[in-house]
């Protein structure tokens, strides 16, 4: 693992760990709506984790360190793959923060999304969230400027806000009958203790492909006694568009990760995740 730290770091009250692979642009701006968050209370710091980026990503956040005054920390490692689990995971290894909030380095945030986060923290809950998704041409239309007065707001479509609103309430009703493997996690906006996060070893890194490990995650959070409680009726973060990864399925059913995430046996710790060897069963 390779990176660097900034010698300002100390512990902090909680941890932005942003997650990036070779979107230099994306990941500007959402550094700039985290530089940009508002009625905060606490001291946080970020932590860019990058998943081997051949381009001017660590440039990009070089560049973000020395406008803004709170520390910021790099992680990067060869790329060997799509390994989203690993790149979390590494992420968190430089944490210093007692809270986290993980975030996807193609999204945007409003400038309350932090403090929103923060006053949803509590003992033994999971914040899940989500994003709008906006499209092509609203993506190439968020400027510094746009990011700055928080206009991309004004651009999600009915369907969206409706699509999250239809997942709030999904969440909330899982939650109350007690489904046994739901509500599912995503994990582009989730808020989370670090202490949580170890309790179950964090990401599992045997996906080394795209899909499944956010929904292991989350599975193995709620075998573990967390409560995975949806904050989408409070904040939601805003997805640039992309083209998908190339490892994606069209069908979820044919993913490269499908066998091994239905075979895992149910344990609250994944053997290899933050610290290997701790697999443990769940209560």
């Amino acid at each position: 693992m390779l990176g660097w730290l900034d010698p300002r770091r100390k512990p902090r009250d909680f941890t932005v760990v942003v997650c990036t692979f070779q979107r230099p642009d994306h990941l500007r701006r959402c550094l700039l709506s985290l530089a940009l968050q508002q009625n905060l209370t606490e001291s946080f710091e970020v932590v860019v984790t990058d998943d081997g980026s051949r381009d001017q990503t660590e440039q990009v956040v070089a560049d973000f360190a020395r406008t803004v005054d709170f520390p910021v920390a790099w992680t990067t490692r060869d790329h060997d793959g799509y390994q989203a689990s690993r790149t979390r995971n590494d992420g968190v290894r430089l944490a210093r923060g007692s809270y986290l909030l993980l975030l996807d380095g193609d999204c945007i945030v409003p400038h309350d999304h932090l403090a929103q986060h923060l006053a949803f923290r509590r003992p033994g809950r999971v914040a899940s969230g989500d994003c709008a998704r906006l499209d092509e041409a609203q993506s190439q239309q968020v400027t510094d400027a746009v990011v700055a007065s928080g206009e991309y707001q004004q651009w999600t479509s009915a369907a969206e806000r409706k699509r999250l609103w239809k997942r709030h309430r999904r969440v909330w009703f899982y939650n109350a009958i007690r489904h046994p493997r739901k509500p599912s996690l995503i994990g582009n906006d989730v808020g989370i203790w670090h202490a949580d996060y170890a309790r179950v070893n964090g990401y599992d890194e045997n996906y080394r492909s795209w899909g499944c490990e956010d929904t292991d995650f989350g599975q193995r959070l709620r075998w573990a006694g967390l409560h995975l409680s949806s904050i989408l009726r409070r904040t939601w973060a805003y997805h640039l568009w992309h083209p998908t990864d190339p490892t994606a399925p069209v069908r979820w059913r044919d993913g490269a990760n499908v066998t091994y995430f239905l075979s895992r046996p149910h344990v609250g710790r994944c053997e290899n995740g933050l610290r290997t060897g701790m697999s443990t069963r769940a209560a």
